[in-house]
């Protein structure tokens, strides 16, 4: 799978609009997709938008579920330990994160990792990783509040110190921080002037200018990051997929499909069982064949009775 970056690049007044800024970035229109890796994220063993098969052909979704460990999702099974579809929550929703990496433990969302720059020092998954250690009251880690000597926070390698003067490679104070305005996604362009932030994607500031990238096997719909295989919202275009009566909406390969439970095919935009054709004149033996005003018996056409 891709990730796909949004190229999108908002200037430091645009930015000032806030949520408006973010929608822009996200606005699933300019773009330049990019494969990217990352880190922790553990994709189901079996591949989205595949079958799910039952002991008898049909499909296990429409009673019992999936093969132990899995759930299904979107009309295929995947793994119970996948946050992409929730550790598995029924909803198959994804482990929100904010400057983190999810993962699953004991089929909860737990954060695995944080952003460079970010901790979570609340041990909350909720939120991600929340606290921002480029700030005076956590310079650097939790607890390192600088003080009156060296009441600055300034970068130091992956990480931050506490400073009495901003340094070469982060010139501009804003406030309590020395930043490089071409790098800091809190002071993006210039101070104050920040990024949005966007769960299940990853913000960064490159050369003044804000971009946001989708984490992997996702991409992006109307300011939110949502799952490749999400038939709520399929492709680069967001479709909203339609499901049959009877059966499932799927997302496969950014194409919209439907998935029929049971014992079940697609006939007439509906799923229906194999023995409505028996006696259905209009798809008699077989969805489409009609009878032309006869009838159906034991899915053969029939002469209509005689009045």
């Amino acid at each position: 799978m891709t990730r796909r970056v949004l190229g999108l690049v908002l200037s430091a007044s645009t930015l000032a609009l806030g949520l408006v800024g973010c929608n822009q970035l996200l606005d699933n229109n300019p773009g330049t997709p990019v494969e990217t890796e990352q880190a922790g994220t553990t994709p189901g063993p079996v591949t989205p938008g595949s079958q799910i098969p039952g002991a008898d052909g049909g499909d296990l979704s429409s009673s019992t579920g999936c093969p132990a460990g899995q759930q299904a999702c979107f009309g295929t099974c995947v793994s119970m330990l996948d946050p992409l579809y929730g550790c598995g929550d029924p909803s198959c929703a994804p482990c929100a994160s904010t400057h983190a990496t999810m993962a699953c433990q004991g089929r909860q969302c737990v954060v695995s990792a944080c952003e460079a720059g970010y901790a979570n020092c609340n041990a909350k998954a909720a939120d991600g990783c929340e606290t921002d250690l480029s700030k005076a009251a956590t310079c650097g880690s939790c607890n390192a509040a600088c003080g009156a000597a060296a009441a600055l926070c300034a970068p130091l390698g992956p990480s931050f110190q506490c400073s009495s003067a901003c340094t070469p490679g982060a010139p501009l104070q804003c406030g309590a921080e020395c930043v490089d305005p071409q790098a800091s996604i809190n002071h993006c362009g210039g101070c104050n002037v920040r990024c949005p932030v966007v769960a299940n994607a990853t913000t960064s500031c490159n050369a003044g200018a804000c971009a946001i990238a989708c984490k992997v096997q996702m991409h992006a719909c109307a300011g939110k990051c949502v799952s490749n295989t999400d038939p709520a919202s399929c492709g680069a275009a967001c479709t909203a997929c339609p499901a049959p009566a009877g059966g499932a909406a799927t997302c496969v390969n950014d194409t919209c499909g439907v998935k029929c439970h049971g014992k079940t095919v697609l006939c007439g935009g509906a799923c229906v069982s194999d023995a409505a054709f028996d006696s259905d004149p209009l798809n008699c033996g077989v969805c489409g064949k009609s009878c032309a005003g006869g009838a159906c018996m034991k899915g053969a056409c029939t002469p209509p009775p005689p009045l």
